[in-house]
């Protein structure tokens, strides 16, 4: 068994990572597979940043229903409510990688410019993992908390009209993906309120599940009878969702419905301030005989405001 050098962080050079592209004996050298699965953008809002922040709040046309009031009465007159603001201040991320003036020179095999090649995808995979932070933690507080001082997953969500009370999109009771649970969760959703406490019937459309829960998805919405049915009864939730399977969610427990309330709506929030860009670089120093490489920039914020089109459950 071989022993790997490290090189100096940030460089291929001929004693590290490069060395067995000068290898006389090494015949060919075979480049690993890397793939980076694009998941998470389905389920976040884009936003655009200005002076390093983003702040949003909500208004909406929602009022009190009218009033019996006759011809000679004073109109009724209704208003609208306020909503709740949150600010996210965007982060900056760097990166680069650089190779030494004697690996090209050297290498037999060309390998230190594909090596490079990995920068763009290091972002890529950036962004999917700051989105699954924010799905890996619904139920969190802290810096999760959303615009109404509550996890985003809570079952003491105030209404924008604080006389209605509160409401909740997280299931009252942990359990794990049956059919039995999947229809309260589904029902909680249809139940889902306005900021008047209104009805606004939305409709399931996306069952958002990490690997783990795959097969119990699959089988409580895929099959035409009732899993465990000793009736044979028929599935009246087959094929009534899409099942969405995502590899970054770390619990193997948790499982999501989203519904049918347009994108532009939705309170999960990738602010882009500057898109990821790589451009070449070459050594600081003039005296090293660093002679090319690329460096990686991007800006961003990520994070949540208040999402009444999902309704969760941690799992069992």
């Amino acid at each position: 068994m071989s022993i790997n050098k490290i090189s100096y962080p940030g460089y291929i050079d001929r004693q590290g990572v490069g060395k067995d592209a000068l290898d006389k004996e090494i015949d060919a050298m075979r480049f690993r597979f890397n793939k980076v699965p694009m998941q998470m953008a389905e389920l976040f809002r884009v936003a655009k940043s200005r002076a390093n922040s983003y702040y949003e709040s909500t208004f909406g046309d929602e009022l009190d229903l009218p009033r019996e009031s006759s011809d000679v009465d004073k109109i009724p007159m209704l208003t609208p409510t306020n909503g709740f603001k949150k600010q996210f201040t965007v982060t900056q991320y760097r990166a680069g990688v650089q190779v030494e003036r004697a690996m090209p020179e050297s290498e037999l095999i060309p390998v230190a410019r594909r090596m490079i090649g990995g920068l763009m995808t290091s972002m890529r995979r950036q962004k999917e993992y700051a989105m699954a932070d924010i799905w890996n933690n619904l139920t969190a507080t802290g810096d999760y908390l959303g615009a109404d001082g509550k996890a985003i997953a809570a079952d003491d969500h105030p209404y924008p009209d604080s006389l209605v009370g509160t409401w909740s999109n997280l299931d009252a009771v942990a359990s794990d993906l049956t059919y039995d649970a999947y229809n309260t969760n589904r029902k909680a959703l249809r139940k889902r309120k306005n900021a008047k406490g209104q009805v606004m019937g939305i409709n399931p459309k996306l069952l958002i599940v990490p690997i783990d829960k795959e097969k119990e998805a699959r089988t409580v919405i895929g099959t035409e009878l009732v899993p465990g049915s000793a009736n044979n009864d028929l599935n009246v939730f087959q094929n009534t969702v899409t099942i969405k399977v995502v590899d970054y969610l770390t619990s193997t427990t948790q499982w999501t419905l989203k519904g049918d309330v347009g994108s532009e709506y939705c309170g999960f929030l990738w602010i882009e301030d500057q898109p990821a860009s790589i451009i070449p670089t070459s050594g600081a120093d003039r005296s090293t005989d660093v002679i090319w490489g690329e460096r990686g920039r991007c800006r961003f914020a990520v994070g949540a405001t208040v999402d009444n089109n999902i309704q969760h459950n941690t799992g069992a």
